[in-house]
C-alpha cells in the first residue's frame, strides 16, 4: 500500500524510512522539494518524491502530516478536497520554541490537539494522532525490538470513522516496527504529547496497558 508523507524534517524522514523498511511505498512532499528528492534517493525504490502536496496524495491510502503545528491548518486547507476516504495521521505536537530553545504550548491547558485538528478536517475524515510520541532518533532506535516489540501509542475516536482510522493506524504502526496501543479517543491526545505521561516512553504491551489505565 502507499502512504503520503508531507513534511520530511527529522520526524517525517524517520517515519518514511521505517515505513519503507516495512514494505510500504511512500510518496514524499516538502516545502523544500530538494529535501524530498534527497530522502527518496536515499530510501530507494520504495520512495517517490512528489511534485507537491497534491501530487503526494495521488494513489495514497493514507497521509502523514509531519508538520509543525503552526502550519498544519494551512496544509490541511490546501489538500482538503483530496482527503475523502483517506486516513490522516498527525504526529504534530502543539508546541513552539523560541530562539533559546525554550518550549511553550500553543493550546490552552486541557484543550485537545486531536479535537482541534479534527475540527480542521472535512466531515467524515479518518483521523489518528500517532507517531508524535517519540522523537525521531528514539523512533528509529526503538523500532523492531526483539524479542518483544516496543509500543507506539495512538489516539482515535470510537465512532465509525475513528474505528477505521484506528485499524489503519495500527497497520502503519506495525509496519514501522512497533506494537500499537490505543490511549483513547482524540480527547486524550495530550497524553501523547510533550509533557504527556505517554510521551517518549519505550515499553512493551503489558506495561503499556497498565500505564494507559492509570488515572
Amino acid at each position: 500500500m502507499t502512504t503520503a508523507i508531507i513534511g520530511v524534517g527529522g520526524l517525517g524522514s524517520a517515519i518514511a524510512r521505517e515505513f519503507a523498511a516495512g514494505g510500504e511505498t511512500v510518496r514524499l512532499a516538502s516545502a523544500d522539494h530538494e529535501s524530498a528528492r534527497t530522502l527518496a534517493a536515499k530510501i530507494g525504490p520504495a520512495a517517490v518524491a512528489a511534485a507537491d502536496n497534491h501530487d503526494a496524495l495521488q494513489g495514497a491510502d493514507a497521509v502523514v502530516l509531519a508538520l509543525r503545528f503552526t502550519v498544519l491548518k494551512s496544509v490541511i486547507d490546501e489538500i482538503a478536497d483530496q482527503l475523502a476516504g483517506k486516513l490522516v495521521v498527525v504526529p504534530s505536537n502543539p508546541i513552539t520554541a523560541d530562539a533559546d530553545g525554550n518550549l511553550s504550548h500553543l493550546l490552552p491547558p486541557g484543550q485537545s490537539s486531536g479535537k482541534v485538528v479534527a475540527g480542521w478536517l472535512p466531515t467524515g475524515t479518518q483521523l489518528a494522532m500517532a507517531f508524535g510520541t517519540l522523537p525521531a532518533d528514539l523512533l528509529e532506535s526503538s523500532a523492531n525490538q526483539s524479542p518483544q516489540r516496543a509500543v507506539l501509542f495512538y489516539a482515535a475516536d470510537d465512532d465509525r470513522a475513528g474505528q477505521q482510522a484506528g485499524e489503519q493506524a495500527e497497520r502503519l504502526i506495525r509496519i514501522a516496527g512497533f506494537e500499537p496501543a490505543k490511549a483513547g479517543g482524540l480527547d486524550q491526545s495530550a497524553r501523547l504529547e510533550v509533557d504527556g505521561d505517554l510521551h517518549a516512553v519505550v515499553i512493551t504491551s503489558a506495561k503499556a496497558r497498565a500505564l494507559i489505565a492509570k488515572p
